[in-house]
């Protein structure tokens, strides 16, 4: 009788556990629900766990997060004067060509920090000859700029690409070594924030 019992109380804690595991919802398509078109809520991740991207678009190999020191980001983003910074991780991926991705995840002490932060970085760079350096874009439920820049390899001017966005008081910045700018698009809605 007590075996009877004890199994017919296992049977009950599966069903129960397997219940709240399944529902009838569709899944979130980038992050969002089509019902509520919100970002989905970092509050409850670390840098690491935002910086680690769990569906990784088709190509891209995750490598490793590291910590980073909030004075080395502060002066990496010429946001010296951004009071506020709490926490930095930076998540690494490689493509099939081996071509390097960054994800960095900068915890702030509040959503204005954030803001003063990303304004911080766009103020340090010069105005482009010809075109606009900064385009607004649209995706996972909110806006993100993304970041035209040159540099010099080999003697020539190539384009590098970074999308940078807050959620809540995260700033989320993922760039690469590419002159392509899909996949740093695809890897920034990877993200899912």
């Amino acid at each position: 009788m007590k075996k009877s019992i004890a199994l017919i109380s296992v049977f009950a804690v599966l069903m129960i556990a397997f219940s709240g595991c399944v529902d009838n919802n569709p899944p979130a398509v980038n992050g969002t629900d089509s019902d509520n078109p919100e970002p989905n809520a970092i509050s409850d991740e670390d840098t690491a766990g935002i910086s680690t991207v769990e569906i990784l678009p088709a190509g891209f190999e995750y490598i490793d997060t590291i910590q980073l020191s909030p004075d080395e980001v502060k002066s990496t983003y010429k946001a010296e004067n951004v009071s506020g910074v709490l926490n930095v991780s930076e998540g690494i991926y490689k493509d099939s060509n081996e071509t390097n991705y960054y994800i960095d995840v900068i915890e702030l002490e509040d959503e204005e920090a954030a803001n003063n932060f990303i304004s911080a970085y766009k103020a340090s760079f010069k105005p482009l000859s010809s075109g606009s350096r900064f385009t607004d874009e649209s995706f996972n439920g909110h806006s993100a700029v993304k970041i035209l820049n040159y540099i010099t390899v080999g003697g020539k001017s190539v384009s590098r690409y970074t999308y940078i966005w807050n959620n809540e008081n995260y700033v989320i910045v993922v760039f690469g070594n590419t002159a392509e700018e899909a996949p740093i698009r695809q890897l920034a809605e990877a993200t899912r924030y």
